[in-house]
């Protein structure tokens, strides 16, 4: 499976971070998988999880502009994540 905490310390959004679960083959990218993948690859409680998914459908495509999906997801990462790491 995609490692989503490197990614995010690599500097992808969240929007590329779907992607590369979307295209990995052993991963069934559904909502709830995905929410499950963060609170297991960042550590993060339930609640602060499901935000992440303001802006996006039930497909995980943005219902908003991108960039805006991605500086949300930001601001929630930042405390998780240490870039360049």
């Amino acid at each position: 499976m995609v490692n989503l905490k490197r990614a995010a310390e690599e500097g992808a959004g969240l929007l590329a971070m779907i992607q590369d679960l979307r295209d990995d083959a052993t991963f069934m990218l559904t909502p709830l998988q995905f929410v499950r993948a963060l609170i297991e690859a960042f550590g993060m409680p339930l609640p602060e999880a499901l935000t992440l998914l303001e802006g996006l459908g039930p497909d995980l495509w943005p219902l908003v502009p991108a960039a805006e999906v991605d500086r949300r997801a930001e601001t929630v990462l930042s405390r998780y994540v240490t870039p360049g790491v």
